[in-house]
């Protein structure tokens, strides 16, 4: 638990009772995966403490995506996603991307904890569209 001054929303998709929103970029994110079926469970990257190193201008930081959830692709199958919900995109925010693809890459490589994918969300009113990309046609 923890305080905060930014707008609340209640979830039923995730194991955190309230969604804490930036932006309404990402109430509209959070209000599309409690809707969306394939959504098994989601959670916004806020005190959660996932964090993947990267380096910019010689410096060491850490990257934290807006969002992490359980996505069901078909009926054996699930997908991790890290969501990043982005409007403007700068250097320092690729220098991000570029590290979190390589740690989707190395995680899938080791096949212990599951299959992941990394996606960057520019219009939160197309994410559903996006997801359906990750659904095989049967």
């Amino acid at each position: 638990m923890f305080r905060t001054v930014r707008e609340c929303y209640g979830t039923a998709k995730s194991h955190v009772s309230h969604v804490v929103t930036d932006s309404r970029w990402e109430h509209s994110v959070a209000y599309q995966l409690e809707r969306n079926p394939n959504v098994i469970a989601y959670v916004k990257n806020d005190h959660m403490d996932f964090e993947i190193p990267y380096e910019f201008g010689g410096v060491t930081h850490g990257y934290r995506p807006d969002y992490l959830i359980r996505y069901k692709q078909n009926a054996n199958g699930e997908l991790n996603i890290i969501l990043e919900v982005k409007g403007y995109e700068g250097e320092q925010d690729r220098a991000k991307q570029t590290a979190a693809s390589r740690w989707v890459e190395a995680v899938n490589h080791h096949g212990g904890f599951g299959k992941w994918k990394l996606i960057l969300c520019k219009d939160p009113h197309r994410l559903n569209r996006i997801l359906e990309f990750l659904t095989p046609k049967k």
